[in-house]
């Protein structure tokens, strides 16, 4: 009975401690694998929110790409986007080389409930592919296609009407779904949302 008692005992402390290191670890994986805002807090929207400010973390978990290489230019830490300096982008900088399957998140801060609309300038030679918003994870958008621009140096604002966002703290997921006839997206500047 002793014996029995001693090893119920034990075998009760280690599956305390077991249970313990699982959270623990739990919580670690679960911190490690979160983003952070790019400007140290959440984009507001109302507001604009550009293209190459997405939130900081590593690949896989703050953004995807479909090479290792940033095609563009260092405006940030190293990274495998490709970042495109331009002079006709609002902050100097866009995001560019988009393909399919690859994406960005943001973490952002909607003020109010309602209906928003989404102004982006774009580029493409040809025509572009589409992607989409979402909101932790929930597409919010449906497709959104970029046209022919004429050149990959000529924005043209496009707009994406009737948005409905909820008040809150969100995780802003741009999903590059389908590529034009010449297998790239296109380029994007930025997103203004505006409270319709």
């Amino acid at each position: 009975m002793g014996l029995v008692f001693s090893l119920s005992k034990t075998k009760l402390v280690f599956m305390k401690a077991f249970s313990i290191s699982v959270l623990v670890l739990s919580v670690f994986i679960f911190a490690s694998a979160d983003t952070t805002p790019f400007s140290g807090k959440p984009s507001p929207i109302p507001g604009r929110i550009e293209a190459e400010d997405w939130d900081k973390g590593e690949a896989g978990v703050a953004y995807a790409d479909d090479d290792e290489q940033n095609r563009g230019e260092d405006y940030r830490e190293p990274t495998q986007v490709d970042i495109e300096k331009r002079s006709d982008a609002s902050n100097g900088h866009g995001i560019g080389w988009t393909r399919p399957g690859e994406w960005l998140i943001y973490t952002v801060e909607v003020a109010e409930d309602g209906e928003y609309r989404i102004e982006m300038p774009v580029a493409s030679k040809g025509q572009g592919g589409t992607f989409r918003i979402l909101m932790n994870g929930e597409d919010v958008s449906g497709p959104i296609r970029i046209p022919d621009t004429g050149s990959w140096q000529k924005l043209e604002l496009i707009v994406k009407e009737g948005v409905k966002l909820e008040k809150g703290v969100h995780k802003m997921k741009v999903d590059m779904t389908e590529g034009g006839p010449g297998g790239g997206i296109g380029d994007i500047d930025y997103f203004e949302f505006v409270k319709s």
